[in-house]
């Protein structure tokens, strides 16, 4: 399928899908608000799953409301950064998974990083873009403004926003 997977799409989908299906299973009864692949490409594609509730996200942006950046947060750009920062989310990195298993992480260590670093981010975006359409992505119980999100630890989340409407203009897609 690749010239540069050691783990391949369906290794993927298949972690995303039993993963996502444990983590629901052992939390009934809450809702959630949006899920991400949170990476870090340039460390082994190492994936992380996230989930986050719209409670706990008015909880922390009432923390954040009230504390020493108290008017960053009262902005829709201070909002939508909390909103939209897996760091912040209730349910950061509830699983992991190194994608290439490369412990110096020399995998990078070439003069294609870029093409590399494309190659991942965008498998990623179509892992979830085909997620949507399983059991286990409909099993989620979800807000009716519930967001995906696919996007490296270092980017903005409207990376994600522009690399996942590549596959069509569906609402969970679109973080505004």
């Amino acid at each position: 399928m690749d010239k540069y997977n050691q783990a391949s799409f369906d290794e993927v989908m298949l972690f995303v899908r039993r993963e996502v299906s444990q983590f629901i299973d052992a939390h009934p009864g809450e809702v959630f608000s949006a899920f991400a692949f949170d990476c870090n490409i340039w460390e082994g594609v190492e994936l992380n799953l996230c989930l986050t509730t719209q409670g706990y996200l008015n909880e922390i942006l009432h923390y954040y409301q009230t504390g020493a950046r108290k008017d960053y947060y009262q902005t829709d750009e201070g909002i939508l950064s909390l909103k939209y920062n897996t760091g912040d989310w209730k349910y950061q990195c509830f699983s992991s998974m190194n994608c290439v298993k490369d412990e110096d992480y020399s995998y990078f260590d070439t003069d294609d990083k870029q093409e590399k670093y494309q190659y991942w981010i965008n498998l990623l975006a179509q892992v979830m873009n085909e997620f949507l359409q399983t059991p286990e992505y409909a099993a989620i119980p979800k807000l009716l403004d519930f967001k995906v999100l696919v996007y490296d630890h270092d980017e903005d989340p409207e990376s994600s926003e522009q690399r996942l409407t590549a596959f069509g203009d569906r609402p969970a897609f679109r973080l505004n």
